[in-house]
Parts: structure tokens; C-alpha cells; sequence
């Protein structure tokens, strides 16, 4: 045995603290006086030192934690023995990491290397390497020392191509070994990328996948490839659904393709009935309102009637429908006049007595006047007769009949300027002319403006004017003014927002602060604190209800369920935890995924989904979850699935290109099994004046001939597609286009309900603008879009995806019926934008062709559309009678007129006939062909006979313009 002495010098000796110090392969022994220690070499937390100090050589270590010094050793002992302890340490401690490093070694070739392994080994690592600092300079390792810390050399120094060198290894280990399995488990062979989605098992693993590319065969693929490699029996494995339906697919494919059925997928609220029926030893009771939405809907309709007896909650109510119940724009936030009024249509702004009026100002003043019992009317006839040929009568925006007053409401602010689409100076010569008219003709006259509106200030200066010209306020009763909401259909429809808020809120999970933050973020503030007084009398009540019925909702599920597993009231038996259609989920039943992984060591989280389908936001589903995973999470492996078997190339691209003009979104290299070198996105382009026989019976013979030519008479499948179901065929032209076409098998399904789905073709209806339309132009009330999810800042994002989802149901072709006078902008995008689509498939009306041209050219969103009157045809906006804009059509042929590039002319837009007419080069509108004294000359329409501040310009004829070319 080696060993060695180490004991005190003489100055020590000369003061009688003589240390003796034994150093040996057993450990380290010393004597002081009558006191012995003993520590052995797998005690000491790290080599011992040997250095010289001004009274001798000073020994110390640590053992267990425990300092340890020795004083006063021999002045030439640390030159002597110094270097000697550290192999002395090291053989012994080699030994004692044996264990680590084999199961470092095992982790690292017999399992997927998870991050938290890997920071398990690095901390232990960690504080091992600096304890064996210097080992390579010194001599005398043992050979098991020198290749101990060797292994924690190269650990230490791990890089992230390491790990994924080590990761690769066993990936490429386990597809050789279960290749067998992967060529059969599904009726292809599943992809190399699904099958490294299969073996790859982090912590937290994501699989970014698309339309048509195979994710549930991966689900069923992990599942079974982890009960083989007996990685997992069946019971620790949990397979998580988005819906019902989805589920039971789920489980009957797991049967078919595994051969056993103890993997069961299950849904959320199942999942939520199981945990809470484990902790409280029986099944809670579903509350009979979740049954069936409409039940539920009716309760708290009913609910709201009993409120409304409340005096304060009716006063609440009412001020909410006079001055809340519409979200309140700044017009200066549009582009145009035409977008600010298409906005109030979209989102059918309307007063409390059923006007269209143009602005939130005007419906301010008509509430108030309609709440105070002030008999008015909206936009009448000017009493007096100040019309011309050429211009319509003066009608101001209210009168007061019972009074003979009118009230004009100007759009300025405290400087007098007005919206950056409006003409300033011609605003305001129309206001100076308007009072001059009233002070002509001595009818009684009040002006209100938009800086009072905003400063919420208005309905103090209306009850001051018309009190000071002696008009009576008689306030209506709440009852009928109730009487008349509930006429109009706003009471209903506020019963419906608000019974859907209760859930929203009750999903939220908020506390006061929470409350305050909504508030504060909200896109109207105010707006959303009355919504709120509204909300919480009726959540209260719905909270009792299930109280009282000792029943849960459907939140209730996710919710309590939550809490049993974060207070381990829960123990969780599933190790492994696969969540299908990731991109639906809601940040509470992430919380629940969360808390679920947390509750069971070493379990791992595998999520499937595809930001690019994130279609829910509406019922709680936070894309962000997707997109965001790691920062949720943890740190994460994700894999992507490249290759669908669904659509073709062409519409590949098309979908592809479309969802990604949103940064926000993943990007995926998507590629098609079926290549195509020709458009397979097909826009046909049609419009409810156009003769002949529907868009749709264009569509569905054409396909018909393809099904016919392709000689495959069962790939057949037609899905007629739309954002809302209304919009499909009713039941008898279902029944008549499958009768007329009986080759085919047609089937209609709204975007949503289409998801997951599959069909050879897709023809895609509701093409449209507007509410209704598609992007949906309705804005969201603040208080809804507070309670989702954050959104994207890019534009209609989720209206996008959902057009994604429609163009990837079909496998061949995709129809897309448009009326170009009415076109979905995404449409409109389509072309604009050169995307690979197919635009002259059929023929196309002129007028479809140039519909960009039959603009509006007053209020710039409206499209002319025509009509006929007393007077002959004309062209009017089809914002009609917000504004009540309206053309002449071309005086030759009858086709719409077009303004020229430089704005001097209006052009027919059909070539071949060429005809054209000036416009006003002072004001911009439509000139007339007029006679003069001195012949025919152009003269602008808005010109008033005998009035002051009218446009007077003039233009000659030109010689081809005559009387009677013209008229």
C-alpha cells in the first residue's frame, strides 16, 4: 500500500500542536493530541490542497460539506507532496462515478437523449469537471481516472451538433429496428418523416404537419410504435382529441391498423369527467343547458327578461343600446368615405328607431331624440323647394316637424377639419350654404359637430339648443322603449352575445385584475365596461343556477379537472401524452396538457398540429400555443411533415403563397405527391345579371365531364363549400343538382365543418363582402375580442386560414364562384396579385371583366350598380342610402362609365364603343351636355341656378360632341 507522513514543524512542536497526517489508498488519517480522524477518499467533496502559508505548509479539505485545515505542517512539504493528492483522489473518485456515467451512456444510445436528461448530466457534470480541473497535467491516473475524466471532458464540452449527432444515432437505430412495423402499420408505408416523427421522444415534442400530409397516421404510428418497443403499455398512454367525432375515428383506427384497443383516444370534457370522477369518487352531473345551445340560449334570454325588471339593469341596458351597442370608430381611422359607410352597413349600425344613418355622431343624436320623445325625421325634404334640374332637394340630416326645426351634424373637429378624405373647403362652403338656406327661408336651425360626439359632450349641447328654441322633452317610457328593441331584433341578438360572453368569461378565469386589464386594452374601454355591467348580473345568476342544480358545465370540466391535478389531488397513470389537432387548443386545456405532464416523472408531451389550420379562434384556441410551443412549454423537438397526399401541386401553391402572406405563420416547405404543370384553382367569374345558366351549374358540368374523362367513376366526391351554411343550395336545388348530376357525389359543408375532410373537387360559394361575407367585414364587440385569445395584428389571419382549409379539401380542382361586382377581397387578391389560378376557364360578362372600374367614384368603396327610375336608367352605389351617389351610364351603348387615368374623363368601359364625357375639373363630378346661347357646352352637374357658392365650370364641346350624340 502506498503512503505517506505529513506532521508539524518545529515551531508547531516548540507550542505543542503537533498534527500528524497519514495519507494512504484508504483515505486521509489525522492525529491531533489524543484526536483522531478518519476521512476516506469517496468522502471528500473535491481533491484536497496543499499549500504554504507564513507559519508552514496548511492542509485543507472538504468532506460532506465540512471544512477541514491543517496548520503549521512542514515548510517544504507542499513542494514535496502537493501534487501527489490529486491522484490519490482521482482513482478513488473514478470509482464512484461509474454509475453516472454508465446510465449517462445509456441514455444517450438506448433512449431519445430528452432535454431534461441532458441538463441532469450537464449539472452533475458541471460541478464534477471543476473538481478534476488540471487532470491532464497530472501524472500517475489510474487508467479507469484518465478515462473517467475524459468522458466528463467531452461531456462538458458537448455542442448542439453533439446531441444531435447522439439523437440521430438512436433515431436511425430504432427505424432499422422497427422498420417492419413502419412498412405496415398503415396501408402505405408511412413517410421517413413520419416515421422520425414516431421514434423522436423529448420532453416536449411538435410535429408542424399541413393539409393532407398525415398526421393521423403518425398519432396511431407513435402509439403503437411505443407499446412494441415496449417503451409504454397501453394504459400509460393518454391520445387526446379535438372532438367527439375526431375521437371515435381515433379509437376505430387504432383497432383496425394496432390490432388492440387498450389505447383509447379520448376528448377534453371526457378527460375533464375522468379526472373529476376519480378525486370525487363519482361522475358530476352535466347541466342540461349544455344539451343543446338553443336551450341554453332561451335560458339566457329568459334571464335578461327577469333582469329587466330590475329598474337599474333596464337603465343600464337602455344607455347601452342608445350609446354602446355599436363599436364607435374614429372616421378619421378609414381610407375613404365609402369605407367609413361600408363599415356602418357590415356591421348594420342602425338607431333605435331603424334609420341607416352615416355616421355614429347622427345616431347619437337619434337616440337621444328617440329616448326624449322628440318626434323626428331622418334626412326629409327641405321644406322649401331649393332643388334644381340638375341637383337633388337640400335634405338635412333631422327635422323636428312639431317645431319646424332641423339639425345638421357636421363631421369636424374643434378646428374645423374634417376626415383626410373629405374635401375641406368644399365641407365647408357646404355648411355656409346650409345656413345661409336656413336663414333665407327663416326655418329654425341647430348645428352639431363631431368634437362634441368624441368629447362625449353631445347629448349635453343637444338638451341645451333645443330647450333655449322651447322644444318639450317627453322621455319614453323603458318599457316601450324595450318594446321597440325587442321589435327590431337587438334584444334577441344582445341575449344571444351576452349568453355566449357568460362562457367566454367563465373560460377566462379572471380576477379583479384580470377585469381591470381587459378593460384597459380593450379596443373601446367604455364600450366594454358597460358590456360588462350587463354580463356580470347574468353570470351571477347562471353561477347560482348551477349551484342550486348542483350541476358543472362544460368549462366546469376543464376547469376543476385543472385544479385536482396542480394540487395532486389527481395522480396522472399516463406517461406518454399525444394531443391531435394542436392548433384548436385553448390556453386552459394547455394548462391542463401542462399540469398533466408535470404531475408524472419522465413523461412526454407529443402534439400534433398546423398553424396554418388555426380556424377556432372564436371558441378559445390560441394559435399562439402552436407557434409559440417552446415558450410555453419548454424546450421542444420538432418535427415536420413535408409531403401531403391530398392536393396537387398547383394548388399547393396557390394555398401555400396565400396563408404565408402573414408573417406570423411557420414557415413549411409543402410538397405535393401528385405533380401538374396548369392551374387547378379555377375562378369563375359571374354576377346575378349575367344571362345563361349559374356559376354553379358551370362548375358542376364541368367536373362532371372530368369525372367522365378520368374513367375512375368512384372518385367522384363534390364538396360545396361556404363560410355559412345559408349560403349552400337549400334543400330543393340540392335536390336538383344531384338529380341533374347524378355521376357525381355532392356534398355541402360550411369551411369549418369541412376540416379534416377530403373531396376529388371543391367548388367555393359566398365569395362576397361584407358581414356576411367572406372575410367576414363584421367588427368584433370589444368585450368578445378581450375574452379570446390575442389575435393576429395581420389583417382578417384567421379568415385567411379558413380559406386555406377550403382550397386543400380538394384533391383535382377547386371552382371558385365569384360576382365581381360583390368580390371577396381574397379573391380579388387572387387576380391582382397574379397568383397561379385559372380566370378565363369560362366566358366572362364585360361588365365582370371591369368590375374594378365601376367603383364609386364619390364615396370610393361602393360599387355602381343599375338601376332604373322615373327618369330612365342610372347607375347608383351600392351603399345606397348612406350614400346616395349616383352616374349616368354611357349614353351610347348603356354599359357603366369609368374614370380616366389622369381623372379629366369618364370612358365607357367597353372598348368597341369608345365613347367618353368630361368630368368637372373644379369639383370632380359628372358634367352634363347643356345648351347655350352660343351652342352646346359641358357644364358640371351640381350646378344650382341662382344660388351663391355653386361649382359654375364650364367646358366647351367638342366637335364630336353633340345634342344629339349625347341625349
Amino acid at each position: 500500500m502506498t503512503s505517506w507522513i505529513l506532521s508539524t514543524n518545529p515551531i508547531a512542536r516548540l507550542f505543542k500542536k503537533e498534527t500528524v497526517v497519514t495519507i494512504d489508498n484508504d483515505g486521509i488519517r489525522v492525529v491531533q493530541a489524543e484526536n483522531e480522524t478518519i476521512i476516506k477518499w469517496d468522502q471528500l467533496d473535491s481533491p484536497p490542497n496543499l499549500s504554504l502559508s507564513i507559519d508552514g505548509g496548511c492542509l485543507t479539505f472538504i468532506s460532506q460539506g465540512k471544512n477541514h485545515r491543517y496548520r503549521m505542517l512542514g515548510y517544504f512539504t507542499p513542494f514535496k507532496y502537493a501534487k501527489r493528492f490529486f491522484p490519490f483522489w482521482a482513482n478513488q473518485n473514478a470509482e464512484r462515478l461509474q454509475d453516472f456515467l454508465s446510465d449517462a451512456y445509456i441514455q444517450c444510445t438506448s433512449t431519445f437523449l430528452r432535454d431534461s436528461s441532458i441538463e441532469n448530466i450537464r449539472t452533475v457534470v458541471r460541478n464534477e469537471i471543476k473538481r478534476w480541473k488540471g487532470w491532464d497535467k497530472v501524472e500517475g491516473l489510474s487508467e479507469l481516472a484518465h478515462k473517467t475524466a475524459t468522458q466528463l471532458t467531452n461531456i462538458h464540452h458537448w455542442s448542439s451538433a453533439d446531441i444531435e449527432k447522439i439523437r440521430q444515432r438512436y433515431v436511425n437505430k430504432q427505424l432499422a429496428q422497427y422498420q417492419t412495423f413502419f412498412d405496415s402499420v398503415e396501408s402505405n408505408p408511412l413517410t421517413n418523416r413520419q416515421r422520425i416523427a414516431c421514434v423522436t421522444d423529448n420532453d416536449n415534442n411538435l410535429l408542424l404537419a399541413g393539409a393532407g400530409t398525415g398526421k393521423t397516421s403518425v398519432m396511431i404510428g407513435k402509439a403503437g410504435y411505443l407499446v412494441n418497443s415496449g417503451k409504454a403499455s397501453p394504459k400509460q398512454i393518454l391520445m387526446l382529441a379535438y372532438g367527439r367525432i375526431a375521437a371515435q375515428e381515433m379509437n376505430e383506427r387504432i383497432k383496425e391498423k394496432l390490432g388492440f384497443d387498450d389505447v383509447k383516444a379520448s376528448t377534453f370534457h371526457s378527460l375533464g369527467v375522468k379526472i373529476i370522477s376519480e378525486v370525487e369518487g363519482k361522475a358530476p352531473s352535466l347541466s342540461k343547458l349544455e344539451d343543446n345551445p338553443k336551450v341554453k340560449a332561451k335560458w339566457m334570454h329568459d334571464e335578461i327578461e327577469i333582469l329587466m325588471r330590475d329598474n337599474n339593469y333596464r337603465k343600464a341596458l337602455l344607455d347601452y343600446f342608445s350609446s354602446y351597442y355599436f363599436v364607435d370608430k374614429n372616421p378619421w381611422e378609414f381610407e375613404s368615405q365609402g369605407a367609413y359607410l361600408k363599415y356602418l352597413n357590415d356591421n348594420e349600425v342602425q338607431t333605435m328607431n331603424g334609420e341607416k344613418v352615416k355616421s355614429h355622431g347622427e345616431l347619437a343624436v337619434a337616440n337621444w331624440l328617440f329616448r326624449k320623445g322628440i318626434k323626428y325625421q331622418y334626412e326629409a325634404k327641405y321644406r322649401f323647394d331649393v332643388a334644381t334640374e340638375k341637383y337633388r332637394q337640400y335634405e338635412p340630416d333631422f327635422y323636428l316637424p312639431d317645431y319646424d326645426i332641423y339639425i345638421e351634424y357636421y363631421g369636424t373637429d374643434e378646428n374645423g377639419d374634417t376626415a383626410p378624405y373629405m374635401n375641406r373647403e368644399r365641407y365647408h362652403q357646404g355648411i355656409e350654404w346650409k345656413r345661409k338656406t336656413h336663414k333665407q327661408y327663416g326655418t329654425g336651425y341647430v348645428e352639431f359637430f363631431y368634437h362634441q360626439h368624441k368629447k362625449r359632450k353631445l347629448p349635453q349641447a343637444l338638451e341645451k339648443e333645443l330647450l333655449a328654441k322651447g322644444v318639450k322633452l317627453e322621455p319614453v317610457s323603458d318599457n316601450a322603449l324595450l318594446d321597440n328593441l325587442e321589435q327590431l331584433g337587438q334584444v334577441t341578438e344582445l341575449a344571444k352575445l351576452l349568453g355566449a360572453l357568460v362562457d367566454m368569461y367563465k373560460a377566462a378565469c379572471l380576477d379583479e385584475s384580470g377585469i381591470d386589464k381587459i378593460i384597459k386594452e380593450s379596443v373601446d374601454p367604455m364600450q366594454t365596461t358597460k358590456a360588462l355591467e350587463l354580463l356580470m348580473p347574468l353570470y351571477q345568476r347562471y353561477a347560482k343556477y348551477l349551484n342550486d342544480n348542483q350541476v358543472i358545465d362544460f368549462n366546469d370540466m376543464i376547469g376543476k379537472a385543472l385544479e385536482y391535478v396542480q394540487n395532486r389531488q389527481f395522480h396522472s397513470p399516463w406517461k406518454f401524452l399525444l394531443v391531435d389537432e394542436f392548433q384548436d387548443i385553448s390556453e386552459p386545456r394547455a394548462r391542463l396538457v401542462k399540469a398533466l405532464r408535470d404531475n408524472t416523472v419522465k413523461s412526454s408531451l407529443f402534439c400534433v398540429g398546423d398553424d396554418w389550420q388555426a380556424i377556432y379562434r372564436f371558441s378559445g384556441a390560441d394559435v399562439r400555443l402552436t407557434t409559440e410551443f417552446s415558450n410555453y412549454f419548454g424546450a421542444t423537438s420538432e418535427t415536420t411533415l413535408d409531403m401531403t397526399f391530398r392536393f396537387n401541386s398547383s394548388i399547393g401553391d396557390v394555398a401555400t403563397r396565400f396563408v404565408t402572406q402573414n408573417p406570423v405563420q411557420l414557415k413549411k416547405d409543402i410538397k405535393s405527391l401528385v405533380q401538374v404543370d396548369r392551374p387547378a384553382v379555377s375562378i369563375v367569374r359571374q354576377g346575378i345579371e349575367d344571362s345563361g345558366i349559374s356559376a354553379l351549374d358551370k362548375a358542376l358540368t364541368t367536373i362532371s365531364n372530368q369525372v367522365i374523362a378520368s374513367k375512375t367513376p368512384s372518385k367522384n366526391k363534390v364538396y360545396l363549400l361556404a363560410r355559412y351554411w345559408y349560403q349552400l343550395p337549400d334543400l330543393n336545388l340540392l335536390r336538383r343538382i344531384k338529380h341533374q348530376y347524378s355521376s357525381l357525389d355532392i356534398e355541402l359543408q360550411s369551411f369549418h365543418a369541412s376540416k379534416g375532410k377530403e373531396a376529388e373537387y371543391v367548388v367555393v360559394m359566398g365569395l362576397a363582402t361584407g358581414k356576411h361575407g367572406f372575410p367576414s367585414e363584421k367588427q368584433t364587440p370589444p368585450l368578445v375580442d378581450a375574452l379570446l385569445p390575442q389575435g393576429d395584428k395581420f389583417e382578417y389571419a384567421e379568415e385567411r386560414r379558413l380559406f386555406y382549409v377550403a382550397l386543400t379539401r380538394a384533391k383535382h380542382r377547386v371552382y371558385l364562384l365569384v360576382d365581381m361586382m360583390d368580390a371577396s377581397e381574397f379573391v380579388t387578391e387572387l387576380i391582382k396579385a397574379k397568383y397561379p389560378v385559372e380566370t378565363n376557364e369560362f366566358d366572362v360578362s364585360l361588365i365582370q371583366k371591369e368590375a374594378e372600374k365601376i367603383t364609386c367614384h364619390q364615396c370610393g368603396s361602393g360599387v355602381l350598380r343599375p338601376k332604373a327610375g322615373q327618369y330612365g336608367k342610372f347607375m347608383s352605389c351600392s351603399l345606397y342610402p348612406r350614400c346616395k351617389h349616383k352616374e349616368t351610364p354611357c349614353t351610347k351603348c348603356g354599359s357603366p362609365m369609368a374614370h380616366d387615368a389622369t381623372n379629366s374623363y369618364q370612358v365607357c368601359i367597353d372598348v368597341s364603343c369608345g365613347d367618353k364625357r368630361p368630368l368637372c375639373q373644379n369639383c370632380g363630378s359628372e358634367m352634363k351636355l347643356r345648351q347655350g346661347k352660343y351652342g352646346a357646352f359641358w357644364g358640371c352637374s351640381t350646378y344650382r341656378k341662382n344660388y351663391e357658392s355653386n361649382c359654375s365650370y364650364k367646358k366647351n364641346c367638342e366637335p364630336s360632341s353633340s345634342p344629339k350624340n349625347n341625349h
